[in-house]
């Protein structure tokens, strides 16, 4: 079951990277509460541990490329279980809103067109019916910290 306190916790860790002393301290507890609260957490499947990194992909040379789509609905579930093994499929939602799949693509900054042009060329040999695939390029990323 899920309290106050967890609730707490999971909306700080979904504002960036903390340490459990951090958390501890924003949420008003001892971190070895934050450290026995995280784990049960886990434990039940509510969150988990991945590693990730967010750099500056201006610095690196790589430039995220987001596309929407709006997909036959006989097609959604097979288009998105392809981009799930897709190693540059980032980042993948299924929406309710103007599109029906949105995915963040990696790529380097000079193949933004390439990538594309073979999204939209793997799409065709899946043979999914899309309706519409909007793409737009990211060279920058910055996070923005919202107060709960």
């Amino acid at each position: 079951m899920i309290d106050q306190l967890d609730m707490k916790i999971l909306r700080y860790m979904c504002e960036g990277l903390y340490s459990y002393e951090d958390l501890a301290r924003l949420c008003g507890t001892s971190r070895n509460t934050v450290y026995r609260r995280v784990a049960r957490l886990e434990k039940d499947g509510v969150i988990r541990k991945i590693i990730m990194a967010i750099p500056d992909f201006s610095k690196i040379g790589f430039s995220a490329v987001i596309i929407g789509m709006n997909l036959s609905p006989k097609d959604i579930d097979k288009v998105i279980s392809f981009l799930k093994v897709q190693h540059q499929v980032k980042l993948l939602w299924r929406t309710y809103g103007q599109h029906d799949v949105i995915a963040v693509i990696m790529c380097d900054k000079g193949d933004v067109g390439t990538c594309i042009y073979n999204f939209r060329r793997a799409l065709e040999e899946l043979n999914a019916s899309v309706n519409r695939l909007e793409a737009s390029v990211s060279v920058t990323w910055e996070k923005i910290l919202f107060t709960p």
